[in-house]
């Protein structure tokens, strides 16, 4: 086995060294919790404790994963979002409103493993993020199946 050590990295003449791109922390946040609702607005599922950038000119990569169920009435199907912030006060990051879990099937329920990720820019020193979900308006009760399956929160920060 050989080791390498390293005072100090020079680039070649003409060539730039940049940090940038690497990750610098990285912030995991489990929670066991089950939520359901029956709204069709965003309601508050898992949210991470506080996220202290170590520049507050980084980004902040948010991955989530989670265990969703819908019940069906005539259909089945749950939507969900990250939010910077708590889902009452915050700013909802990623687009679209499709649900990701959707069927029109004659089961009586849905399951799916879920990833949502979004390469966020909060402008701050320090933030939180949260789950927010909500079912389809042809759906029955959606959840959040904490206790089935942790819902994961990753924050990493980024650097530019």
């Amino acid at each position: 086995m050989s080791i390498l050590k390293v005072d100090t990295l020079q680039p070649a003449t003409g060539a730039r060294v940049s940090s940038a791109g690497h990750i610098i922390q990285v912030v995991q946040y489990a929670d066991a919790t089950n939520y359901t609702t029956s709204s069709t607005s965003a309601v508050q599922a898992s949210q991470t404790g506080t996220f202290t950038l170590t520049n507050s000119s980084n980004k902040v990569l948010v991955t989530v994963n989670c265990l969703a169920r819908a019940a069906r009435s005539s259909a089945a199907g749950v939507r969900l979002a990250i939010y910077r912030g708590s889902i009452a006060s915050g700013t909802k990051i990623t687009s679209g409103t499709e649900p990701q879990i959707y069927t029109t099937d004659s089961g009586t329920e849905q399951y799916s493993m879920n990833t949502l990720q979004f390469l966020d820019t909060p402008s701050a020193a320090s933030t939180t993020y949260s789950l927010g979900f909500y079912k389809h308006s042809s759906s029955g009760d959606v959840t959040i199946y904490g206790g089935f399956f942790n819902t994961i929160i990753m924050m990493q920060e980024v650097a530019v």
